[in-house]
C-alpha cells in the first residue's frame, strides 16, 4: 500500500468506501448485507410510497341479525354500492358516514343468510355492484405518502506522535495506516448501530437517523416467551396480510447470539443445517416457513430479546452526495501527524408493513 505521508495529499480527500465494505462482516452484518446505495441530495432524504386502498376492516360493536348500521374501525375500503362480506353473509352498502365510520347496509345480499355480527369481526370489501348501462363511477384516489429520514455524520481523527512513528511497532509496517483502518471499523460499527437502533433526532447542527427498529410499527409482536417456528410463521402471515410479499422480496431473519442459539434448537424438519462431518452439533442457516425460506443473519447489534424479519430489497443505506466515507490527511501538526475520516449517511426504509419484529423473547 502506498504511503500517504506525501505533501501533495495533505488536505485532499480520498474515498475509503471500498475499505469500509471489506471490514469484518461479523461486526457490521447489516452494512455488509446491503452495502451502500445511491447518494441522496439533502440532509432530509424524502421518498414517497404508494399504497392500495384498504380492502377490509373490523366491526366495532356487535350487530344483531336485523341491524342495518355497522360501525367499522376504518371506513376507507367502503363506498356506496360496495358489496361486503362478514362470515358467510354478503351485505350491500347503501350509505357511508366517514365521520362516524358507520355503514348503512342491506342484509342478506344475493340471497345469503343474515347472521348476528360479533364485535371485532372482519368485514371485507369484495367488489362494487355493477349494472348494465350504468354511468361512469366516481373515481377514488389515494395520495402517495411522504416518508423521510435524516442524514447523520460519523467522524473520527487519527493522531500519531513523532515518537510513535520513530519506534519499532511489532508486526506493523505503517502505524498511521494501521490506526486509520481501526478508525474505519469503529465508524462502520457506529453506522451499523445507528441503522438498527437510531431514533430520529435533530437539534441545530446535530442530526440522527431513524433506525430499523423505530421504523417497524405495524407488524410487532410481544411474544413473552421462547422463539418458535409458530411465532415466526405468524409474523410472516402479518406481513403477507399487509401485502409485504406481493413484490417478492429478499427476506432475512436477523437475530442476536441468544436467539440464534434458540433457533438452532427448533424443529429439525423446518431448518436447513450446515454440519461438518467431523464435528458435533448443528448450525441453522435458514428457517423454512409457509411463506418462504428465510436466511438467518447473526447480528450482535440487535437486542437479545428480539428477532427482525426484513426485506433487504426495501432497505438502503445511502450517503449524502460527496459525503461518502473519506479520509483526509491533515499533515504534521506540531510533534504529530493527524488526519480525519468523515461520512454522512441515512437509512431509506420502504413500506414498513413489509417488515416485522418479534420482541419479548426469552
Amino acid at each position: 500500500m502506498a504511503k500517504i505521508y506525501n505533501s501533495q495529499l495533505i488536505g485532499k480527500r480520498e474515498s475509503v468506501v471500498d475499505e469500509i465494505l471489506l471490514l469484518n462482516p461479523h461486526q457490521t452484518p447489516l452494512l455488509n448485507m446491503i452495502g451502500f446505495g445511491k447518494p441522496v441530495s439533502q440532509v432530509e432524504h424524502v421518498w414517497y410510497e404508494d399504497e392500495m386502498i384498504a380492502d377490509d376492516s373490523t366491526v366495532v360493536g356487535a350487530v344483531l341479525v336485523g341491524g342495518t348500521s355497522i360501525v367499522v374501525a376504518d371506513a376507507e375500503p367502503f363506498r356506496v354500492g360496495s358489496v361486503v362480506k362478514v362470515g358467510d353473509e354478503l351485505l350491500y352498502v347503501s350509505a357511508v358516514n366517514t365521520g362516524t365510520k358507520t355503514l348503512t347496509v342491506t342484509r342478506g345480499y344475493a340471497s345469503t343468510t343474515a347472521a348476528a355480527i360479533a364485535d371485532g369481526a372482519r368485514i371485507e370489501f369484495l367488489f362494487q355492484e355493477g349494472a348494465e348501462g350504468a354511468d361512469a363511477r366516481g373515481a377514488r384516489y389515494k395520495a402517495r405518502v411522504r416518508k423521510s429520514n435524516l442524514t447523520q455524520i460519523f467522524d473520527d481523527s487519527i493522531e500519531i506522535s513523532g515518537t510513535s512513528k520513530a519506534v519499532t511497532q511489532y508486526g506493523i509496517d505503517d502505524l498511521y495506516e494501521y490506526e486509520k483502518q481501526k478508525k474505519q471499523l469503529e465508524l462502520a460499527l457506529q453506522l451499523e448501530k445507528a441503522a438498527i437502533n437510531g431514533v430520529a433526532y435533530e437539534n441545530g447542527q446535530v442530526r440522527q437517523m431513524k433506525g430499523v427498529r423505530q421504523w417497524i410499527n405495524t407488524n410487532v409482536t410481544n411474544v413473552g416467551g421462547a422463539v418458535t417456528l409458530s411465532s415466526i410463521n405468524t409474523l410472516a402471515q402479518k406481513i403477507y396480510d399487509a401485502g409485504g410479499f406481493a413484490g417478492g422480496g429478499d427476506y432475512k431473519i436477523m437475530v442476536g447470539a441468544k436467539q440464534k442459539i434458540a433457533l438452532s434448537g427448533t424443529d429439525a424438519n423446518k431448518i436447513t443445517l450446515t454440519r461438518a462431518e467431523n464435528a458435533r452439533g448443528q448450525v441453522v442457516d435458514h428457517i423454512i416457513t409457509d411463506f418462504g425460506v428465510f436466511e438467518i443473519a447473526l447480528n450482535q447489534n440487535l437486542a437479545s430479546d428480539e428477532l427482525l424479519l426484513v426485506d433487504v430489497n426495501r432497505i438502503a443505506i445511502k450517503p449524502l452526495a460527496t459525503r461518502e466515507f473519506g479520509h483526509t490527511y491533515l499533515g504534521v501538526k506540531g510533534d504529530y501527524d493527524t488526519g480525519m475520516i468523515v461520512g454522512e449517511y441515512t437509512l431509506e426504509f420502504k413500506q414498513e408493513k413489509a417488515h416485522g419484529r418479534l420482541k419479548g423473547l426469552v
